[in-house]
């Protein structure tokens, strides 16, 4: 049976979108606008992709309309799924902390992500930052440092503070995965991007430098630094400068030089000449080392060209409309997989050995809201990192199939250090003591209360776990999960073939 595709809206990206459907053989209906829609008709999938002259709003609002007068599916049937581009990063950082529009997710398998977003993606994935093994005797560290300050750079500081967790944090708590972002007006940008994501700062180390001054204008330590052991494995700079301040060339050069960073550039100001003219103008060091340097442009035409010659093969256009959106959504499939290896796990199950179809969407289908979606999406955008970690790659993924009991107990702190991000970034909280108290002396009844209020009683060192309402070790879930990995990866391979 021809499935029947819904495209609305005239985004640039659409062409790349259209080509991928009807290459699977799919009947593609577009409409400019969402007033040209006949409502109540069913498709396979939707896709919304509106110009930025379109309001984040006003396609929430128009998406839900349709909505209202679609079909429901069945109980454990899956959903069609609907692409939405939005335009705004707020936007998306919202629908991933509060269930915004909750009649579009009760009919539609919604996938939001921003162009930026999507760009973030790409970097991460078909770049790794871990590009060497870091395992827990390792002494290196990732280092991304970003210039300019844009929608981009924050998409790719969230992901890499989503996805860079290496176990060597837990044998040395200063072996943390560092995210420098320089601007010579960073102050404002700085203060919005810590306010909207106050949890996550105000449990993290981060600095501010001005390099006009030559000083050290803020340092933050973790709130509970000193009185208890630290869990957040990722720290920040924000460095107002001149791109080409002497002193951040020499920092440059030494980061590129180091045994002991791993170093990738990330040119992101808005304007894409500028970019274009600090790709050609870093430090030796980094063209000698092959440092990446991923250069945020309109097109990626004369920079082809000039990554012909050799000095100049470390630089990587990104930024183009054909972002690379996948409308196969590989990472939501891995996460209805993980989904339903969780659910095992947490009902005391045995950890299964395959993924019957039916049951894995019946399960996800439970799954009523968008945040807890995209924690699930935030879990398998790392499976790559934590295969490197053990000295795989996605081509050894078929022949993988266990993790021993070592490997599982390194990656599971891993995995709740990437929790514990991922909920900070989410506006979740650690309790304070009075309130750590109180909940480990009626964890059954208050710990899922306080849940509710966004205070979370595990967000706490690896060490520091303890047991839920289950009688069990909440470390044991993230053994679990760990375990699972390579079910979940060929589960996957085997489904995409």
């Amino acid at each position: 049976m021809e499935k029947e595709i819904l495209i609305i809206g005239t985004h640039p990206i659409r062409d790349s979108i259209i080509k991928q459907y009807e290459g699977a053989g799919c009947r593609v209906e577009l409409h400019a606008s969402f007033g040209d829609v006949c409502r109540g008709k069913e498709y396979h999938e939707l896709c919304v992709v509106t110009d930025e002259a379109v309001g984040d709003k006003d396609v929430l609002e128009s998406l839900a309309l349709i909505a209202a007068d679609y079909p429901a599916t069945a109980e454990g049937v899956a959903k069609p799924v609907c692409h939405l581009l939005l335009h705004n990063n707020i936007t998306l950082n919202l629908m991933r902390m509060v269930d915004l529009y909750p009649e579009i997710q009760h009919k539609f398998e919604l996938y939001a992500f921003t162009i930026e977003d999507q760009w973030a993606k790409n970097i991460l994935f078909t770049h790794a930052l871990d590009r060497e093994k870091i395992d827990e005797k390792s002494n290196k560290t990732v280092h991304l440092v970003i210039a300019g300050y844009s929608e981009l750079s924050e998409s790719l500081a969230i992901h890499t503070a989503l996805t860079m967790h290496f176990p060597n944090y837990e044998r040395n708590h200063t072996l943390r995965t560092r995210i420098t972002i320089v601007d010579r007006n960073i102050s404002t940008p700085k203060n919005a991007f810590t306010q909207r994501h106050a949890q996550l700062f105000d449990n993290s180390y981060y600095r501010s430098l001005d390099l006009s001054q030559r000083c050290v204008t803020q340092y933050h330590e973790p709130r509970y630094a000193g009185s208890r052991e630290d869990f957040v494995d990722v720290e920040w700079e924000f460095v107002e400068a001149d791109f080409f301040d002497s002193v951040l060339q020499q920092k440059i050069e030494m980061w590129a030089e180091s045994d002991d960073q791993l170093l990738t550039i990330a040119l992101c100001d808005s304007n894409a000449d500028v970019n274009f003219d600090r790709a050609f103008t870093l430090p030796d060091a980094v063209y000698s080392n092959e440092v990446p340097v991923f250069v945020n442009l309109k097109q990626a035409g004369l920079l082809d060209e000039v990554r012909k010659n050799g000095k100049f093969k470390n630089l990587v256009p990104v930024g183009m409309y054909d972002c690379g959106y996948d409308i196969s959504l590989p990472l939501l499939q891995m996460a209805k997989r993980l989904n339903y290896c969780y659910n095992c796990s947490y009902g005391k199950k045995e950890i299964p050995t395959d993924m019957p179809a039916a049951e894995v969407e019946k399960m996800w289908s439970g799954v009523g809201s968008f945040s807890i979606r995209y924690s699930n999406i935030y879990n398998v955008m790392t499976i790559s990192t934590k295969m490197r970690i053990l000295g795989h790659k996605e081509g050894d993924w078929d022949k993988y199939y266990a993790l021993t009991k070592a490997e599982i107990e390194q990656i599971a702190a891993v995995e709740h250090n990437r929790w514990s991000v991922e909920r900070l970034i989410m506006g979740f909280r650690p309790p304070t003591d009075t309130e750590r108290d109180e909940i480990k002396h009626n964890i059954d009844d208050l710990k899922d209360r306080y849940k509710k209020q966004k205070v979370h009683y595990d967000l706490c060192s690896y060490r520091e776990l303890k047991e839920d309402k289950t009688g069990q070790n909440v470390q044991v879930y993230d053994y679990d999960l760990v375990a699972c990995i390579p079910l979940i990866a060929q589960s996957y391979k085997e489904t995409k073939r």
